[in-house]
């Protein structure tokens, strides 16, 4: 649908009501509502009955004393229809048709690096505006449905009252850039949970055949069952983003936001995925890191103490130490950090010759080590010593569930972390969620991970 601003809107009825006073206004409202949708300066959607419109009686009126209403109100409209028919932009009356796409007129500042399109960006900006309390977003969004649900607090306008519960639209847009940028929650089996507790059964042992004699009976066999529980851990985000509060930054706002809430999350989930101890500096998530200890099952250790004496066989020891269930799916990955990766796993491929000029200039557009692809995981500590980790091999959807809660919330504040006297916004973002390393053996078997040290 096309769209009128507001000051064009008034323009033109305020022109209508001087050349044929309230009905002529009455007809070109009419007029105008039917094929256009009014708009302020932002191109948020606006009510018409909202605006004052004076009507100033003028000379003209007094020359249609003869002529009845529905004369007036026929003349103007057919004045207006064949105004607008003659050209889109009358200067006449200030009509000025518009693409109903605000996204495609906000100016961008370096362009959208974060989020899929300037549409999401825009969108999502709106938003957080509304949530600010900025009147015209707000506006906006009731009048696309897009809700304001705040979590906490109940005061109107007041941003540090409580979080507002992020809509589906852009909880989806996060949780993709998460899974851009976190490689846990990319590889994990990712599980919705519906309430804060969620139990999935999980088989330990299964049925067994047997051979049966000639009149004989069968040897009873049972399945046994064992819990998986997610319990959804709250995980809180604070960071500050610049205050241009205006209109002309909406996608900007819109896209820095998303990436600043969307980074510290998915750095969070890496980190407990990979290096959980069960503290409360992991929320009490116990991650890969401590949950393969077996050296016999779980563990390949070289004894070395730097990455220049790992060895070829060492990483041979560590894949057969994977069980062939585990790699059924061609779902396999080794996890390290870049450094690991070039001092290591490229280190012994180049070692092995080969290579070409052309090889080694180019590198592969997607790192991999015995075919299967190497994700860089940076929160795996760096360190070069004895029983220090330098990588994970296996598969990790196999290995790891991720509950994902799915319950986020962003609030707004001008005055927390000195954002007052920094002109600056601060921005609180939530989320909940659990990781359970459910599938990857223990002291008496193998599992779909293992953890490869010095």
């Amino acid at each position: 649908m096309k769209t009128m601003n507001t000051s064009d809107f008034t323009a033109a009825l305020e022109r209508a009501a001087k050349i044929k006073g309230e009905p002529g206004l009455v007809a070109q409202k009419k007029l105008i509502l039917e094929n256009y949708m009014i708009v302020d300066e932002a191109g948020m959607a606006i009510d018409p009955e909202s605006l004052d419109v004076v009507v100033k009686p003028a000379a003209a009126e007094m020359e249609n004393d003869n002529m009845d209403t529905a004369q007036i109100e026929e003349a103007v409209a057919n004045s207006v229809r064949k105004t607008l028919a003659e050209q889109v932009t009358s200067k006449a009356f200030g009509v000025t048709a518009t693409i109903d796409a605000p996204w495609e007129k906000a100016r961008v500042y370096g362009g959208v690096k974060h989020l899929k399109s300037k549409e999401a960006a825009w969108k999502f900006g709106t938003w957080c505006l509304a949530a600010m309390g900025h009147g015209p977003s707000t506006a906006h969004c009731k009048n696309h449905g897009i809700s304001l649900i705040r979590t906490k607090g109940h005061t109107e306008g007041v941003n540090s009252a409580g979080g507002f519960l992020v809509p589906d639209e852009f909880e989806n847009e996060l949780i993709s850039l998460r899974e851009q940028y976190g490689v846990f929650r990319r590889n994990a089996r990712v599980m919705p949970m519906a309430s804060d507790v969620k139990r999935i059964p999980k088989r330990t042992s299964t049925v067994t055949a047997y051979f049966v004699g000639e009149a004989s009976a069968i040897t009873e066999s049972q399945q046994t069952f064992d819990n998986v529980q997610l319990v959804a851990k709250k995980l809180g985000v604070l960071t500050t983003v610049s205050s241009e509060l205006n209109e002309d930054a909406v996608v900007n706002i819109g896209d820095d936001i998303a990436n600043e809430i969307a980074y510290a999350f998915s750095l969070k989930e890496d980190d407990c995925g990979f290096n959980g101890d069960g503290t409360s500096t992991y929320g009490g998530i116990v991650g890969l890191s401590s949950a393969l200890t077996d050296a016999t099952y779980q563990v390949s250790d070289g004894g070395q103490t730097a990455y220049s004496g790992v060895t070829l066989a060492e990483l041979a020891a560590g894949l057969r130490k994977l069980p062939a269930w585990a790699g059924q799916r061609n779902n396999i990955k080794v996890y390290c950090s870049k450094q690991a990766y070039h001092a290591i796993f490229e280190r012994l491929a180049l070692n092995a010759g080969g290579n070409n000029a052309t090889d080694i200039a180019n590198g592969l557009t997607q790192p991999k080590w015995y075919g299967y692809p190497v994700e860089f995981a940076q929160v795996i500590p760096v360190t070069e010593s004895g029983g220090a980790t330098f990588a994970y091999i296996g598969d990790l959807q196999q290995a790891c569930i991720f509950g994902d809660r799915r319950a986020n919330s962003i609030a707004f504040s001008d005055s927390a972390l000195n954002a007052f006297e920094q002109d600056e916004i601060a921005v609180r973002g939530t989320e909940r969620f659990d990781i359970v390393c459910a599938n990857v053996g223990g002291s008496s078997s193998y599992g779909a991970m293992v953890k490869m040290t010095l």
